[in-house]
C-alpha cells in the first residue's frame, strides 16, 4: 500500500444566530475530496459552540494530519472575500453560540495578545482580484466563533499554512433577511453568490497547498 496522498484540512460551520444556512458549512462539504496539486481536501463542518470547538479541532487534525489548514466562517454584510492575518485572544459574542452561551472575556489567560495566521495573503488576495473577485485582507476576525477557531488553529498549526477566510452571505440569505425586514440586512445587502464563493476558496487552497507542499 502507498503512502497516503497529502492532505489539507479545509473547514466550514454549522448555521447559527438568525441565519437558517451557513454558506461555509456548504463550501466545506461541496470541495471534500478535491485535489490541488498532489494534495486532497478533507471538509469538515465545526459546531457554533465554544465548548466543543476546541475538541472537534482537535479530531479533525488528528485524523487529518494536514499539510494546510483553511478555515472557513460567514461575514453577514461583509462586500467581499476577508482574509484575515491575526487571531485575538478575546471572546465578545454579540449573540450566543449555538448551545446558549455568550461568554466575553480571554481565550487563554496565560496567552498572548494575538497569534499570527501564515497563509500566502498576499498571493491570495491579487489571484482573487485578477479572477474579478472582491478581496482584501484583514487584521479583525472579530470575537465570535471564527476568530476562537482561528486562536486555536493557530495554536496548533506549527509551520503548516494556517489561516482563516470570511465570506459574504449568499443572495438568498439577504432575500430572505429582506422578506423578514430584518433591519441590518435593510442596512447592508452586500452578497456573494455560491458560485463565486466556490471559486474563491478554490484559489485559497490551490495557494495553501503550493505553499504546503513546495
Amino acid at each position: 500500500m502507498g503512502a497516503r496522498a497529502p492532505r489539507i484540512l479545509l473547514t466550514g460551520f454549522e448555521r447559527f444566530g438568525p441565519h437558517k444556512t451557513n454558506p461555509t458549512q456548504t463550501l466545506a462539504e461541496r470541495l471534500d475530496g478535491e485535489w490541488f496539486g498532489d494534495a486532497r481536501v478533507v471538509g469538515r463542518v465545526l459546531p457554533v459552540s465554544i465548548a466543543r470547538i476546541e475538541a472537534a479541532l482537535d479530531a479533525a487534525i488528528e485524523e487529518t494530519d494536514p499539510v494546510a489548514i483553511v478555515a472557513l466562517g460567514l461575514a453577514a454584510g461583509e462586500p467581499c472575500v476577508r482574509v484575515e492575518r491575526v487571531a485575538h485572544n478575546g471572546l465578545k459574542f454579540p449573540y450566543p453560540d449555538n448551545d446558549g452561551k455568550r461568554p466575553t472575556g480571554r481565550i487563554d489567560r496565560k496567552g498572548p495578545a494575538t497569534r499570527p495566521a501564515n497563509l500566502p495573503f498576499a498571493a491570495i488576495v491579487k489571484r482573487l482580484l485578477a479572477a474579478g473577485i472582491p478581496a482584501r485582507v484583514s487584521d479583525d476576525a472579530g470575537l465570535y466563533l471564527c476568530n476562537a477557531a482561528l486562536w486555536h488553529l493557530t495554536g496548533r498549526a506549527g509551520k503548516r499554512p494556517c489561516g482563516f477566510v470570511h465570506l459574504p452571505s449568499s443572495p438568498e440569505m439577504v432575500a430572505e433577511a429582506l422578506r423578514r425586514a430584518d433591519p441590518p440586512a435593510l442596512e447592508n445587502c452586500a452578497s456573494m453568490g455560491v458560485r463565486q464563493q466556490l471559486a474563491a476558496v478554490r484559489i485559497v487552497l490551490a495557494e495553501a497547498a503550493r505553499k504546503a507542499l513546495k
